[in-house]
């Protein structure tokens, strides 16, 4: 009985995912070990085996828990909306998603989905299949098209942000920031372009390429519509004729 009462409570599978995403926003996803963990939880290393194998385990199972909720609402927000309107939003809020941990593109970019993850997918493939008409291949392609472009864009503007702490700008000897070396070599094209859209790893530009892709896989949908509907005025050629 006393060795019951001073046993140390069993470590809870989702506590475990729970204080890894914490260590994950203090750390980074460099700085995040099992060991570290560990002590974030006040055990020993070997008691996270009794859930996780591996790190890699810890990180697909972290992934996971992040992007669930996003899941979960991004296939049943479709009903009774345009679906440009529809896949603008997804793109929006999972770069949201995404920016609201630290090194989360990176996280989810070194992981794999869950099987408990294939249902929410499966959901958003349905939700983009019935607002478009189009097929389950098609629907895959267009949603795996803007989640890649967003995961890679997240992608460039966590780099900067590390770029930007490892190499804080310089500070002259009243503390104030000296101005921003120029490139010896005249680089016109690129001032101008600087100048007409500022940081090109900027919201700008991300809502730029955002619209290009739905703009893009619009013409997609149409052109497999009109080829589809061209192909029935052809008996013989797509279909049998009765």
């Amino acid at each position: 009985m006393a060795a019951s009462l001073n046993r140390v409570p069993r470590l809870d599978r989702d506590q475990v995912v729970r204080a890894a995403l914490r260590l994950l926003d203090e750390v980074g996803l460099d700085g995040l070990t099992l060991r570290r963990l560990a002590a974030e939880l006040d055990v020993q290393a070997p008691a996270l085996y009794w859930h996780f194998a591996n790190k890699q385990q810890l990180l697909d199972q972290m992934a996971h828990v992040m992007t669930q909720p996003w899941m979960d609402i991004t296939s049943t927000t479709a009903a009774g909306r345009r679906w440009e309107d529809w896949l603008i939003e997804v793109a929006r809020t999972y770069r949201a998603l995404l920016l609201s941990h630290r090194d989360g593109a990176r996280l989810v970019a070194s992981t794999r989905p869950l099987p408990d993850s294939l249902p929410l997918l499966d959901g958003c493939i349905a939700a983009f299949q019935q607002a478009t008409g189009c097929g389950p291949g098609q629907a895959l392609q267009c949603l795996t098209t803007l989640i890649t472009f967003v995961r890679g864009f997240v992608l460039d503007e966590e780099a900067e942000l590390h770029r930007a702490q490892e190499q804080p700008e310089p500070q002259t000897h009243q503390g104030t920031k000296r101005p921003a070396p120029r490139t010896p070599q005249p680089a016109p094209h690129l001032d101008a372009a600087m100048h007409d859209i500022g940081s090109p790893n900027g919201e700008g530009t991300f809502e730029y390429g955002l619209h290009l892709i739905v703009d893009g896989i619009r013409t997609a949908l149409h052109n497999r519509t009109t080829s589809r509907n061209d192909g029935k005025a052809t008996p013989g050629v797509h279909e049998t004729a009765v």
